[in-house]
């Protein structure tokens, strides 16, 4: 009998524990645990975030004659070039003898035209000084037969300015077909052409000024209006960040076509403003275009920020224990911060990603707090 009036009362004692443990739960206001942030000040910097192909800002491409033959390539892959360097040399032979035959045709028409004009000025002489009577007649009218009529000395100046174009046109020929010469200083980047060769479809050799480096990028639609020349950026290459800024905006936009689809884009080039040895041509590097900033301002981390269907924008403060609500007009967003313009201010501690579970009285419990609490 014993045991069993301790057992019954221990029940009872356990069923008093349980009934207070509920009615204290049920007395107590809940709190939900949430992450938590200051508004402080700082910057707020908008970039965008995008993949350039590293270019040179210089680069020279040659094409080879259709005609003559490459007699000698001076250059290679990799050599570094001067500005007027002979990159290679023709077989001129050829051309030297056109050059000579045009040269005989040029001098035979000058000479002829010089006898015909001599001949006339003898003629002329002759007429003036002989007596025009029968004893003369045979010597006068042999004199008249020389002189130059205006239809001849025509046919004579035009004998020879067709003599002239054939000369100087084979001196050009000559000329272009003697050799190639770099235009700038420079890196030879690629030699298509070899000794021998006549003709080339594809360019022949390339030089680029690989010290002076650009980055050429492709915005879509909404990120080209805002970008503009003059725009601070950074390039990223194996760990190095090298600066640049935006120095050209091409006038029209392109569309790319693939078999997956298409796209319209605008291409954007932005200089390298340092020597940049990682930075390859014809690599892609990271890019990163600073769009807009505002520098010391009150700012939140932009996971704070909700957004009502009107377009209005609003966060929660926690305050004393509770979760109030601020309606926030915002300035500049990056992808971690937002510039809060009114509706809070320094100090005041924000709730991180509160969705929906969060309400204006809450009870909150913040835990270990983000940026600096």
């Amino acid at each position: 009998m014993k045991k069993k009036i301790i057992i019954g009362v221990v029940i009872v004692a356990l069923i008093g524990t349980i009934g207070g443990i509920q009615i204290t739960s049920k007395n107590k206001k809940q709190s939900i645990v949430v992450k938590t942030s200051k508004v402080v000040m700082g910057d707020v910097k908008m970039y965008l975030s995008t993949t350039g192909t590293i270019k040179s800002k210089t680069e020279k491409d040659y094409t080879v004659s259709s005609t003559a033959k490459i007699l000698n390539v001076n250059v290679s892959v990799g050599d570094r070039t001067k500005k007027g360097a002979t990159l290679l040399t023709y077989d001129t032979s050829d051309f030297k003898n056109q050059v000579a035959s045009a040269q005989i045709g040029y001098n035979n028409a000058l000479s002829q035209k010089q006898d015909a004009v001599n001949k006339d000025n003898d003629a002329t002489n002759t007429i003036a000084n002989t007596a025009d009577t029968q004893a003369n007649a045979a010597t006068i009218n042999t004199a008249e037969a020389s002189v130059l009529s205006d239809e001849k000395i025509k046919q004579l100046d035009y004998a020879v300015a067709t003599a002239k174009i054939t000369l100087d046109s084979a001196k050009t020929k000559l000329s272009q077909n003697s050799y190639i010469t770099s235009n700038i200083d420079g890196v030879v980047t690629a030699v298509n052409v070899v000794n021998g060769q006549t003709g080339s479809q594809e360019t022949a050799i390339i030089v680029q000024d690989i010290s002076s480096l650009k980055a050429v990028v492709k915005v879509g639609k909404y990120d080209a209006a805002k970008v503009a020349i003059g725009q601070e950026s950074t390039i990223l290459s194996n760990s190095k960040v090298y600066k640049a800024k935006v120095s050209k905006i091409y006038p029209t936009a392109t569309v790319n076509t693939s078999a997956a689809g298409g796209d319209t884009t605008l291409t954007v080039e932005l200089d390298v403003l340092e020597v940049a040895p990682m930075l390859k041509v014809n690599f892609d590097s990271d890019v990163d275009i600073l769009l807009n900033q505002a520098l010391n301002v009150l700012k939140v981390p932009a996971e704070a920020i909700l957004t009502n269907k009107d377009g209005s924008t609003y966060l929660f403060v926690s305050e004393n224990g509770k979760a109030v609500q601020k309606t926030v007009k915002l300035g500049i967003q990056s992808d971690a911060d937002v510039q809060v313009i009114s509706g809070v201010k320094a100090s005041d501690i924000v709730i991180l990603n509160p969705g929906a579970t969060i309400t204006n009285g809450l009870m909150v419990k913040e835990a270990e707090a983000v940026g600096g609490k």
